[in-house]
């Protein structure tokens, strides 16, 4: 008992030099180091004394550091705006960010912001480690008894591979299932690929992991091997939030949802894509896709949306977004339900206009005072000319609509004529229009013949 006390002041002795609000440690940039490597179960809060919702959790995260510091699971707290190099290195987005160490693994904290929540969240991630199997009985028997079970199958017969050491601290900061041997006739009575460190089995059927053991690539393998592989919106809602700000990709499956399903089968599940189903109207709204397209399977990564073109299969639509070939899905407002002289274009007809010859397109941001003016100009030389029926003048708001082969800004705005669907630029300065040098310039490159009738008075 005298041992045990020794050893608890010694302990508190070691944590007294820290920092304290009440029972919550206060991190900076000089002590982390020492507190991350020094204790093996630690809690870090970034925060920002501005933000309300990191005020509402801080007498919850308090009560929850009281309950669980006797029990040595530190919870600490850092000024993100103060810290501001401790934020960046873990990657600080938002307010409150919080992250675990379970001896220096690392995770993104996912329960519930009360003290309970936080409690139950960290007892169920202090997962044993990995557990030895060293028969083939064993690892059957473990097959069958875990819906969802990890083996790791060393080529080297030793407990001191390199490998094996990362596989089982990175067990260690999971949820699931995890086992490994050290028998290579184990290995080769599973008849486990070479190049594989380890499997995760689903119902006994196994999934290979191959390449170099990542902590992040594993564990997106683990989380598909243990999940649905194409899951609920509602189950993935504030991930998705997280994967729009970080421009990860994710799939939306509006309709075809057995073909996705073969096909997200057969991707490979150490790719970071996501697939989800059943996404609501707000959501819909929030990634752009309009009513009328809401069918059949769209990639979202960021701001950028790809549509599955017709006759392609699911497939061959996530190879296509892979190789950087997907077809982009564009902004589009909704059709003008009556047209001028000057034809106002959206995302949806663009590329139809711009295949016909002599098509002129006025590029304008309507948030831009000066590009009202410029669109009066160009009207003014759309009226001059408009005998010439095979002349057409149209105009297209960038603010609105997206385009397939125009990304700059539009602080000057853009004016092209097409020619055999390629565009001839006209050079417009300070958003002026110089209406003899306009006209001059669409009569030198027309592939038809352009008549002006001032020209003939």
């Amino acid at each position: 008992m005298k041992q045990l006390l020794l050893l608890s002041l010694l302990a508190f002795a070691a944590i007294a030099d820290y920092e304290y609000d009440g029972d919550v440690m206060v991190l900076t940039e000089e002590t982390f180091d020492q507190a991350f490597n020094e204790f093996d179960y630690l809690m870090f809060e970034f925060y920002a004394p501005w933000c309300g919702h990191c005020k509402e959790l801080a007498p919850k995260y308090a009560e929850a550091a009281t309950a669980l510091r006797p029990e040595g699971i530190v919870l600490a707290k850092i000024d993100a705006t103060v810290q501001k190099k401790l934020a960046e290195k873990y990657g600080v987005k938002g307010y409150p960010t919080i992250k675990f160490s379970a001896k220096q693994a690392v995770k993104d904290f996912e329960g519930g912001r009360t003290a309970d929540g936080i409690k139950n969240w960290i007892y169920s991630n202090l997962n044993p480690e990995s557990e030895l199997l060293e028969t083939l009985e064993q690892v059957k028997e473990a097959i069958a008894q875990n819906n969802v079970q990890f083996v790791y199958f060393a080529e080297e017969q030793s407990e001191k591979d390199r490998e094996l050491r990362k596989y089982k601290e990175f067990s260690f900061t999971m949820k699931q299932h995890f086992a490994h041997t050290t028998s290579k006739t184990i290995r080769e009575a599973l008849n486990v690929p070479k190049g594989t460190y380890f499997v995760g089995f689903r119902n006994e059927k196994p999934y290979y992991y191959q390449g170099k053991l990542s902590f992040p690539i594993m564990k997106t393998f683990v989380e598909n091997v243990a999940n649905e592989r194409v899951q609920a919106y509602s189950e993935k809602k504030e991930l998705l939030d997280e994967r729009i700000t970080k421009s990860k990709p994710f799939v939306v499956v509006f309709t075809d949802e057995s073909e996705v399903q073969a096909a997200a089968q057969a991707w490979s599940f150490q790719d970071e894509l996501l697939f989800i189903k059943n996404v609501d109207e707000e959501f819909t709204r929030k990634i752009q896709v309009r009513p009328q397209d809401q069918k059949g399977v769209f990639i979202i990564k960021g701001d950028q949306r790809y549509k599955r073109v017709e006759g392609q299969s699911v497939g061959d639509f996530l190879e296509a977004f892979q190789s950087g070939k997907a077809h982009k899905y564009l902004k589009s407002q909704a059709a003008p339900q009556q047209q001028g002289l000057v034809r106002t274009l959206i995302g949806d007809t663009y590329d139809d206009t711009k295949a016909v010859n002599d098509s002129v397109i006025l590029y304008f941001d309507s948030q831009n005072e000066e590009h009202n003016a410029v669109q009066e100009q160009f009207l003014k030389v759309a009226e001059r000319l408009q005998q010439n029926k095979q002349l057409t003048f149209n105009k297209i708001d960038l603010s609105q609509n997206e385009v397939s082969d125009l990304t700059e800004s539009v602080e000057i705005v853009k004016i092209r004529l097409y020619k055999n669907n390629q565009p001839i630029k006209f050079v417009i300065r300070a958003n002026k229009i110089q209406e003899e040098r306009f006209i001059k310039w669409i009569l030198d490159n027309a592939a038809s013949t352009v008549v002006d009738p001032k020209a003939e008075l």
